[in-house]
């Protein structure tokens, strides 16, 4: 067999064997692990989530909380995805603020369900919430009408959960604002975690080859072609 045509023959192998690569396991650390690069995305089990770069995550108020300080524990439980994210968010004295702003998109078969839930308390005049706005099947900028909403939790009440049923849906971006505050009287807020979780049903059994892997695979099969028609005629006929 030609040398060049083995070589040919195991890079394209090569090529195809990376095309149908999985993405990355989404990580458990830091959330400055999700905002390296321009664009990071990482999968659970049913769905992947993309985030844009540190466009993902916006600090504000009297206190400002780094990315560095939240560790993101991806929820990996099957149909049920998501992220927790724990940090110590925690205002106190008059006057005093702190907002977070964490934006990603999850994208699936078929997610039908958004789960928003906290763990945060207050004293005297603070506040805590986390507002989370939402498009389904699209960007949360220029969200087409009807695809959009929003969930929210507090403490005071409201609530620590609230949820949302939709029609399935094949991506939602989120856009989640934590936010504390202490007011002008003496008070203290706090929160120590926030989760958020999806649910996703498998719609198909098998995933769909990009059509690169198409093109690599055929090719692949071309040079065998060749090289087995090659060796049919350079064989000495028996007479």
């Amino acid at each position: 067999m030609n040398r060049f045509c083995l070589i040919l023959l195991a890079s394209l192998l090569a090529l195809a064997s990376s095309a149908f690569a999985t993405s990355t396991t989404c990580p458990t650390g830091p959330l400055t692990l999700y905002l390296a690069g321009p664009t990071f995305s990482c999968t659970t089990n049913l769905l992947t989530f993309k985030f844009d770069g540190s466009s993902s995550y916006i600090a504000s108020g009297t206190n400002l909380l780094p990315a560095t300080s939240i560790t993101v524990v991806p929820i990996l439980t099957s149909g049920d995805e998501g992220f927790t994210f724990s940090a110590p968010w925690s205002v106190n004295g008059p006057n005093s603020s702190m907002d977070g702003l964490i934006q990603f998109t999850a994208s699936g078969p078929s997610i039908n369900d958004l789960e928003l839930f906290f763990n945060g308390g207050f004293t005297g005049s603070g506040l805590t919430n986390v507002v989370e706005n939402y498009c389904l099947n699209g960007p949360l900028i220029g969200c087409p009408n009807g695809s959009s909403g929003q969930i929210k939790v507090t403490n005071p009440p409201q609530g620590f959960n609230d949820q949302i049923f939709f029609a399935s849906a094949t991506s939602v971006s989120v856009s989640k604002d934590v936010e504390l505050s202490t007011g002008s009287s003496i008070g203290t807020a706090f929160i120590s975690q926030v989760a958020n979780n999806f649910s996703a049903s498998q719609t198909k059994s098998f995933s769909t080859p990009e059509p690169l892997s198409f093109v690599l695979l055929g090719s692949g099969l071309l040079v065998l072609g060749l090289l087995r028609k090659r060796r049919g005629l350079g064989a000495n006929p028996v007479h």
